[in-house]
């Protein structure tokens, strides 16, 4: 059965649309990608597995309605398992929790954010922060830009959904998306390591800001 040029540009058209509805703006547009798997050579995870512990001066805000200061920790307890404990800086604990082979466990919260989709949605956050499993991943290599200011974007699935990674000079990973719903900005970088990461929902207002203290 023969299609119509006009109904296959159409067709282009709702399939291009459809595509970028999920590729965040500011990175279109994206064109020549090529085939790759994400590894040791082409990719810089923000945390190597070898890390023993960083501490984080953190903010964590919903909005006008909550707004909470402290100290997140972020520490490896063996290859691929991590532990994460936000407390205020008058030593309450908001949540305890651990990410691994176990899956994603709850060691203590505030009653208050006890709610599933909370738990939730700070368990992707982490998770697209550590990045862990990633490598050996398929995924689709862009380049945007020119020297000094060339990007290497890859595009690859992550936790079951799509996620764009922004690479700079030397693999250092500035921007992490999660489609168009999540962003995590990464700047500051010394030795490697990121002094400030800044975490942005965007289909709610809620944002983590985390500046370096200690590794």
């Amino acid at each position: 059965m023969q299609i119509s040029l006009s109904k296959l540009l159409a067709f282009i058209s709702w399939c291009l649309f459809f595509t970028s509805c999920t590729t965040p703006k500011h990175l279109l547009p994206l064109s020549k990608g090529s085939q790759t798997v994400l590894s040791s050579d082409n990719f810089k995870p923000i945390f190597k597995d070898n890390f023993k512990s960083f501490l984080f001066k953190t903010t964590l805000s919903y909005g006008d309605k909550f707004q909470q200061g402290g100290l997140l920790a972020l520490k490896q307890l063996s290859e691929g398992n991590y532990r994460t404990i936000f407390m205020t800086k008058f030593g309450m604990t908001l949540f305890d929790f651990e990410f691994g082979e176990n899956g994603f466990i709850v060691h203590k919260t505030m009653e208050q954010m006890k709610l599933k989709i909370f738990l939730k949605i700070i368990e992707q956050d982490m998770e697209m922060l550590l990045t862990r499993g990633i490598l050996g991943s398929q995924a689709t290599q862009f380049e945007k830009g020119k020297f000094p200011k060339k990007q290497t974007i890859f595009k690859t699935t992550f936790n079951q959904k799509k996620h764009f990674f922004v690479q700079e000079r030397k693999h250092k990973i500035t921007e992490i998306h999660q489609n168009r719903a999540v962003s995590i900005f990464l700047s500051k970088y010394i030795a490697n390591i990121p002094r400030s990461i800044h975490i942005q929902h965007h289909k709610m207002p809620l944002n983590m800001k985390l500046t370096l203290l200690k590794h």
